[in-house]
């Protein structure tokens, strides 16, 4: 449904819009801008405007709209402007993405007065509360607390460098993307002077901005400051970390005005608990300064871990350990050898229990895990932002890295420096490929162009501007060096001729392009070219092998993952398709069936990235750990920790060397394995 925005409309849902240029009740234009088609109300209590979910072609986007009471209002014009503007320069992936004409200015038809426009990025995921939901409301572990804690405290750090504060955060106002990271939304509120100002104006019709059990003492009482976010900050992470709401009365008491929730947290440490109680102070002054304290802090708790809480001793207060599948980290339960010595002791209670799916029981290999840990061998520094993206090439010592500060960079292994940086990108370069001669390293990001550089010399060699419409999440080469697929944020995929030697015009030409359900994080050609993957929102095959004769494939949608999925892998016999997903399991697919034939649980936060070497796998998550399984009996032979950070993506440079890069800071790490591979 085509909704229109002129506030007067008489029928803006006019069921005859879906059709029309302009609305059918008052003759508006329904192209906002000449680019965005709004399609749904999202809400109009936020702030000073409405806001919209709105199209421009596939590509979701949020479109706030200013309530028109306020247009005679120069100061408020001035703060919905001013919005648009600092949102505009905060190029951060925790941050909705305002384009430079964001901000605009749209008349209705015979309307001499504007409506003031703000158009955003839409982010494509849960909020935490939804997230908390679908995953069963179980609290998240201290490494993930310190990570969450980390990047919204990083964010917060650039929105208060603004002089702004967000004023409303709470698990409803942050979004998770598909690769893990957090974005801070709604900010609506974020204004520094807002409330000042309205609390002189006098205008009964706005109230102070509260979220109850969020929202601190001062900021109720109309004299919100920056260490506000900090009080809502604190309050967001005792939900998570308890999956209790701050106006639970297991945790807080009304007649004694006492919140206490330590007990329902008892998997973190008393530090970690100290800084959470500092952020939640009822007073502002006894909070932490600024947002350098918040991090300061963060970095002692990784270098210095401390025990975990104790458990409490009241038994009403302590979770029962839940009747799951076993995994690799069934042991840790106690639950779990009563269920196997009745299952081996009673045969049919052995049935029953896997019958119903409350027991499967496990071979003995998954318990023999070899562990092991590394150990830092040196870090590679030149980057200035996050890294998204690595490729090792064939000789085993040339790394290339991607990243925020809208770079590419070829690194000397073996003399631990860097070769050269390729920095043609004009934003966030997210994604990697190389042709299968390795003479042509291919890039794309978030400018949409992708961009081609001659291996070894690092030349350029071209490139498509305006490749796709969203940003660019993922590339890929076919084997037989002909085609480059790539993908972006809105799901589209397309296909392009690469030949010998990239063409840029001559792949314009003969591109071809398709549909996913949804977001796309990977994408991966199986070794005889005949099937491409997508993952990401969802997991699709798409058939290529009569893709000449013209036509779209049709997609084959592989049903199970419960999240997004992001990373893919093809094994070695060309036969099975890997995908690894922020569900927490890894999921083995046949390829020319799509039949599921196994799913790997052993991880205890998102899979990020993955590895094929001979027939082991190797997969690595958010919590800094590395599992390799053996493919052929689908079990976990081998866990590697000792990684101070998580990881985001990972290559195996020798059988003794991993690097990985993730976590806050921009560098790229090199650890040491002892013994090989298993």
């Amino acid at each position: 449904m085509s909704l229109c925005i002129n506030p007067r409309c008489p029928q803006p849902q006019h069921p005859e819009n879906n059709s029309r240029p302009s609305c059918a009740a008052c003759g508006s234009s329904l192209l906002v801008q000449g680019r965005y088609r709004v399609m749904r109300l999202i809400s109009h209590q936020s702030g000073f405007g409405r806001v919209y979910e709105a199209y421009e072609g596939n590509v979701p986007k949020v479109l706030k709209v200013l309530k028109e009471s306020y247009n005679e209002n120069p100061k408020v014009v001035e703060l919905f402007r001013r919005e648009a503007q600092v949102l505009g320069q905060l190029r951060h992936p925790g941050v909705p993405r305002v384009e430079a004409k964001g901000y605009f200015h749209y008349f209705a038809k015979d309307s001499t007065e504007p409506s003031h426009c703000l158009v955003m990025e839409k982010i494509d995921g849960p909020n935490l509360k939804q997230w908390m939901v679908q995953q069963g409301n179980h609290p998240i572990s201290q490494q993930q607390a310190i990570l969450w804690l980390a990047q919204l405290t990083d964010v917060l750090h650039l929105v208060h460098q603004q002089n702004y504060f967000h004023r409303d955060i709470k698990p409803e106002n942050i979004m998770l993307r598909s690769s893990g990271q957090l974005v801070l939304v709604d900010f609506g509120a974020a204004r520094e002077v807002t409330q000042t100002y309205l609390a002189q104006l006098g205008d009964s019709g706005i109230t102070t901005v509260s979220s109850a059990g969020y929202t601190p003492p001062e900021q109720e009482q109309g004299q919100a400051v920056p260490q506000s976010d900090f009080y809502a900050l604190g309050r967001t992470l005792i939900y998570l970390l308890t999956a209790k709401l701050p106006n639970d009365p297991g945790i807080y008491d009304s007649r004694t005005n006492q919140f206490g929730w330590r007990q329902y947290a008892p998997q973190i440490s008393a530090d970690l608990a100290d800084l959470i109680d500092q952020l939640t102070a009822p007073a502002a002054a006894n909070r932490p300064q600024n947002t350098a304290a918040i991090l300061k802090r963060l970095a002692q708790l990784r270098s210095h871990p401390t025990p975990a809480l104790t458990p409490p001793s009241d038994p009403k207060a302590t979770p029962a350990w839940p009747v799951t599948t076993l995994n690799p980290q069934a042991r840790r339960h106690p639950l779990w050898p009563w269920l196997l010595a009745l299952a081996l002791a009673l045969p049919l209670g052995g049935y029953l229990l896997q019958r119903f799916g409350l027991l499967r029981l496990p071979s003995l290999a998954q318990f023999s895990i070899r562990e092991t840990r590394v150990t830092a061998a040196g870090t590679l520094r030149g980057h200035q932002g996050e890294i998204k993206d690595l490729l090792l090439l064939n000789d085993g010592k040339t790394l290339i890295t991607a990243g925020t500060d809208r770079s590419l960079r070829l690194w000397d292994l073996s003399r631990g420096q860097l070769i050269r940086t390729l920095g043609q990108h004009s934003n966030v370069v997210k994604a990697l490929a190389v042709t299968t001669d390795q003479t042509m390293l291919i890039s794309a990001g978030d400018d949409r162009t992708i961009r081609f550089w001659a291996l070894p010399s690092g030349q350029p060699r071209g490139q498509i501007a305006n490749a796709h419409p969203a940003p660019i999440n993922a590339l890929t080469v076919s084997n037989n060096n002909q085609h480059l697929a790539s993908a972006d944020g809105s799901g589209l995929i397309k296909l392009w001729p690469l030949g010998s030697s990239p063409q840029p015009r001559a792949m314009e030409a003969g591109q071809r392009s398709w549909q996913a359900e949804g977001t796309v994080n990977d994408l991966r050609f199986r070794r005889d070219d005949r099937w491409l993957t997508s993952g990401g929102k969802s997991l699709q095959l798409w058939p290529l092998a009569n893709l000449d004769k013209g036509g779209t494939p049709t997609p084959r949608t592989l049903q199970g993952h419960t999240s997004f999925i992001n990373q893919l892998a093809i094994s070695e016999d060309d036969q099975t398709l890997i995908s690894a997903s922020a569900d927490q399991t890894i999921r083995l697919w046949q390829i020319d069936s799509g039949v599921q034939q196994a799913v790997l649980e052993g991880h205890q936060s998102y899979v990020n990235s993955l590895a094929i070497e001979g027939a082991d796998l190797w997969s690595a998550d958010q919590d800094g750990t590395i599992l390799v399984w053996d493919l052929r009996r689908q079990k976990p032979v081998r866990r590697i920790q000792g990684f101070d950070r998580d990881i985001w993506r990972f290559v195996l440079q020798s059988p003794s060397t991993l690097i990985t890069i993730g976590g806050e800071q921009p560098q790229v790490y090199l650890w040491r394995l002892p013994g090989g591979q298993p």
